[in-house]
């Protein structure tokens, strides 16, 4: 594991473990607990592939998954992802 996997491994389980707290003290509204359980599968999911020595490859292709987006979204499993990454940063917009 190098560096930044290393930083974001710590961060992934930094980030599941405040999940999981929030989750069993039952905060959040019904609409927000769904997108935590989903977050946090995502963040299982991510440390697997840490773990096994698969983590930065698409899941489809194989194909590498840039570093400079795995640093800003490590739960990124596609390059189709990549593609639409900008549903990652914002709310959408309803007309």
């Amino acid at each position: 594991m190098d560096a930044n996997q290393e930083k974001l491994y710590l961060e992934l389980r930094k980030t599941r473990k405040e999940i999981v707290e929030r989750l069993e003290e039952g905060q959040g509204s019904d609409l927000i607990k769904p997108m935590l359980k989903e977050e946090l599968r995502d963040i299982e999911i991510a440390l697997e592939k840490i773990q096994n020595g698969e983590f930065g490859r698409c899941e489809f292709s194989g194909e590498l998954i840039p570093e400079n987006l795995l640093m800003m979204v490590p739960t990124i499993k596609t390059m189709k992802d990549c593609k639409n990454i900008d549903r990652f940063f914002c709310k959408p917009i309803y007309s």
